[in-house]
């Protein structure tokens, strides 16, 4: 290393240990960082470990490309499938989702298989400092060699990569990570970062400013996105850009896309104090919701955002991108809605894509699912083939590696830092953390139960504060006990803060009253199909304007479905589309659900029953639902179509001869084949 070189290095290094202490983005409300100091308790541990049993903890049965060196060597391609970035895209979920639930349970197999990839990229670097296979930034050498256009997503997989990188970070600080990722980042050329989702990588880019404090890095940044044009006539690849963030027309484009961009303007304003970025974000979710959001928590995403209808599903990458990126806004604005919206799509949305084993997932899941077959997808994109089956495999490959990513990414948000670096309580549900001064036991069945105690073991007594947060949902009137004296509680959907002397022994007590909510759901359509009959949709799109598809019964931030019952066949064909690829693990495999039992059911009044079992057992997965709620039906006119789809919702629905029924709902995530939005006859049965 010559002086000159020596010199530098000393004075980065000298100006990353100056900014460690203050690595929060400078204008957030709270910082994350807790995840290997966090561990999952009661159901959630039992959740977590099933899931490591199953497809994080099995990359065989998953198939390629997970059943390769992920990020620690060069991943062959597989023939002509996919686009040349795709395999270190899906690889780098999978990593990503296995590192984070290995901090979780402390599994040192899961733990050593994710560093293995973030280890060998640091310690391969390019000349120029790009980290990453050659095929992610030598796009001029790659199109030489292969003849193709690389498609401008070159930078788009390190994007989720980095997230792998925090990780390890976080649980243990290198300042030589902070180095690298320094010199990678300013090694990208910042026309080429603005385009598609390259601009993601901002990310990362600002993650890394607040540890080190390089503001050539939050230059970078803010130039990128301040580069980005709208692309409206392309809806497949329209893109999030500071125009159309900050106006009120609804966007159309690819899903997963949004719900990663939309997070790029809130991290621009934790990083800058700039009330243009914050009110781009806050608009550009908004409008999310506003247009797409389903009652599960997650946007309509099949592929393309296409409106709230509730025939159309989303793609299981959504459910783990949208959450994500919430908890950014959560962290920037300390806004508690951004919490009840993380609980409500992970809690529904997440446990309703994956089997009750976590050996198979559906790459599209929706609210109403009657069947599930190889053939019987009813979306638009893929229609008719294997894309809502349950299956450890899928024609293309990321939902797979992102169904790993989701309840490790919840637990690593469960517990935040407030600007002193004090204790918030940020997601529920059972749970421990080490703050280093104390350890707090979360003590509950959440979210099945609205009890919450806080069980605080302190070395020694100390003054500091604990940050709670009242759900939205909870009208009823929240109670909240220190050491058994009740104090007032915030308003529903805010947060508190409780500012005394800790001592061993202190309990917290939260109590969340959950009453049975029955939700009706409006419709927003934002395309309209010329094709829509050919997808079951017997209604034109606007006759969707201003009206109701139906009605979701809620519990606190679960939805209950009922669940079909299934006759359940393994599926042992060989499907074209899936390009060779196949579990090669016999204990995982793909499944074909028929409904072997009546679905044709209506709310025939909005009156419910609940019962609990006591014991939260698996959570979501396996019998029985830890809470159940009895409702009256009655049974109408509601067919599959062609025998192998999910009807739409009828307009008017048809009230057969009959008596009125009572059926039995548990939690969403707990149904694979559902009813989750139900017709409504409770104004017109008799």
């Amino acid at each position: 290393m010559t002086p000159e070189k020596a010199k530098a290095t000393l004075a980065f290094l000298s100006m990353v240990s100056a900014a460690a202490c203050c690595a929060m983005a400078p204008f957030a409300k709270f910082e994350d960082g807790m995840l290997s100091k966090t561990r999952p308790a009661g159901w959630l541990l039992r959740a977590c470990r099933m899931q490591a049993d199953g497809l994080a903890g099995h990359p065989e049965a998953l198939s390629y490309p997970y059943n390769t060196c992920l990020w620690a060597g060069t991943i062959p391609r597989m023939g002509v499938h996919g686009q040349d970035w795709w395999r270190y895209e899906q690889t780098a979920y999978y990593t990503d989702g296995i590192l984070r639930l290995g901090y979780a349970l402390g599994d040192k197999t899961l733990i050593d298989r994710g560093e293995a990839g973030v280890d060998y990229t640091f310690d391969h670097p390019s000349a120029d400092g790009f980290l990453g296979n050659e095929c992610l930034w030598n796009m001029k050498r790659f199109e030489q060699k292969s003849g193709k256009r690389a498609g401008g997503f070159d930078m788009w997989p390190f994007a989720v990569f980095f997230r792998a990188v925090k990780a390890k970070y976080d649980a243990s600080p290198d300042e030589r990570i902070l180095s690298a990722l320094t010199r990678h980042f300013l090694a990208h050329d910042k026309k080429r970062l603005s385009t598609k989702r390259n601009i993601i990588n901002v990310e990362g880019i600002l993650w890394t400013y607040s540890h080190t404090g390089d503001k050539r890095l939050l230059e970078l940044a803010e130039q990128a996105w301040r580069m980005r044009k709208p692309r409206p006539k392309n809806i497949e690849w329209n893109e999030l850009a500071p125009a159309n963030c900050a106006n009120d027309e609804a966007i159309c484009m690819h899903g997963a896309t949004y719900c990663e961009e939309m997070k790029v303007p809130v991290l621009l304003a934790a990083c800058t104090g700039k009330k243009e970025y914050l009110d781009q974000a806050v608009n550009v979710e908004r409008k999310l919701v506003r247009d797409n959001i389903l009652p599960d928590g997650c946007p309509e995403t099949t592929e393309r955002v296409r409106g709230n209808s509730v025939y159309w599903g989303h793609e299981t990458c959504d459910v783990s991108d949208y959450s994500w990126s919430l908890g950014y806004f959560l962290e920037a604005t300390g806004d508690a809605s951004y919490a009840d919206k993380i609980e409500r799509c992970v809690y529904n949305a997440a446990f309703g894509a994956v089997a009750d084993d976590f050996r198979s997932l559906q790459y599209f899941s929706n609210l109403n699912q009657f069947i599930c077959t190889s053939d019987s997808d009813h979306n638009p994109f893929k229609y008719g083939l294997t894309w809502m089956q349950y299956r450890p495999t899928h024609e293309t490959e990321c939902c797979a590696g992102q169904i790993n990513r989701i309840v490790p990414n919840f637990i690593s948000r469960m517990w935040l830092k407030d600007a002193e670096g004090r204790p918030v309580a940020a997601l529920y549900g059972p749970s421990k953390v080490d703050f280093g001064w104390a350890e707090i036991s979360e003590e509950t069945r959440y979210p099945f139960d609205g009890k919450i105690t806080f069980r605080f073991s302190v070395k020694e007594p100390r003054e500091s504060a604990f940050t709670y947060r009242v759900p939205g949902w909870c009208k009823a009137g929240a109670s909240v006990k220190v050491n058994g004296e009740s104090v007032s509680p915030a308003a529903p959907g805010e947060f508190a803060t409780i500012a005394r002397k800790f001592s061993d022994g202190d309990t917290i007590e939260l109590d969340f009253p959950m009453e049975v909510r029955f939700e009706e759901l409006p419709c927003r359509h934002l395309v309209e199909f010329r094709d829509a009959d050919k997808f079951g949709m017997k209604r034109p799109a606007e006759a969707f304007a201003d009206s109701s598809q139906g009605t979701v019964v809620c519990r606190g931030p679960l939805v209950f479905a009922y669940p079909i019952p299934a006759e359940r066949t393994e599926d042992k064909a060989v499907h074209a589309n899936m390009n060779g690829k196949k579990s090669a693990n016999p204990d995982f495999k793909c499944w074909n659900l028929r409904p072997a039992g009546p679905f044709n059911y209506a709310l025939a009044a909005h009156a419910a029953v609940v019962s609990s079992d006591g014991d939260a057992g698996d959570g979501f997965f396996k019998n029985p639902a830890a809470v159940k709620i009895r409702v009256p039906v009655r049974r109408i006119k509601w067919e599959l179509v062609e025998n192998r789809f999910t009807p739409d919702i009828p307009e008017k629905p048809v009230v057969l001869p009959g008596k009125e029924e009572t059926i039995e709902l548990v939690p969403y995530g707990s149904a694979m084949l559902r009813i989750g939005v139900f017709p409504d006859v409770s104004k017109t049965s008799p």
